[in-house]
């Protein structure tokens, strides 16, 4: 049992993501987090003042870790390689946790959040600067952008949906042949 005074909110935010990659974000409540870190519900409000605030906090989390674990693959890597690192691991990523990738690209309207939309940037400026080398102005490199983020994000759509199981060509094979598709117009 987590006494009141251990109490983090990274151990909230931590609490939070069992529930939701268990149960959904539909799931998530004060009394589940609460459960699993063995308080009362009330212990947790000096921490978040409501659920949403808890569900950006944890969109917040999701997003970090994702800048964080590709910019590690990427270092000293640059160039097509660069964007064939980035989109392969932001791929597995986000597939690897379906009910966080649907509440962070699903169950949130950035133009309102602006704290979360600031951790959503730090991914986007990740890959912008990869693309930068290989466009000509800075619209240039959001347009680019822009197309190989609808690839990915398209991907793991799709296989979350479960609309690449049926098909005689794997998901995979499908994701590699867009992506390789998709780096060589970036950096045409």
């Amino acid at each position: 049992m987590t006494q009141k005074r251990n109490l983090s909110t990274e151990k909230i935010i931590e609490a939070a993501k069992v529930i939701i990659n268990k149960e959904g974000a539909e799931k998530l409540s004060f009394s589940k987090v609460a459960g699993v870190l063995g308080v009362h519900s009330q212990a947790m409000y000096p921490y978040f003042a409501d659920k949403e605030e808890l569900k950006i906090a944890v969109i917040n989390d999701f997003l970090d870790s994702l800048t964080e674990q590709i910019k590690e693959e990427l270092q000293g890597i640059s160039g097509k390689e660069a964007l064939r690192i980035y989109g392969r691991k932001l791929h597995e990523l986000l597939l690897i946790q379906p009910r966080l990738t649907r509440l962070a690209f699903g169950g949130i309207d950035y133009s309102q959040k602006e704290e979360a939309r600031n951790h959503f940037k730090d991914l986007v400026e990740l890959l912008e600067n990869l693309i930068e080398p290989f466009a000509k102005n800075d619209v240039d490199i959001i347009n680019r952008a822009r197309l190989y983020r609808a690839v990915i994000f398209g991907y793991v759509q799709n296989e979350l949906w479960g609309l690449f199981k049926l098909v005689l060509v794997p998901a995979q094979t499908s994701f590699e042949f867009t992506l390789e598709e998709a780096i060589a117009t970036i950096t045409a």
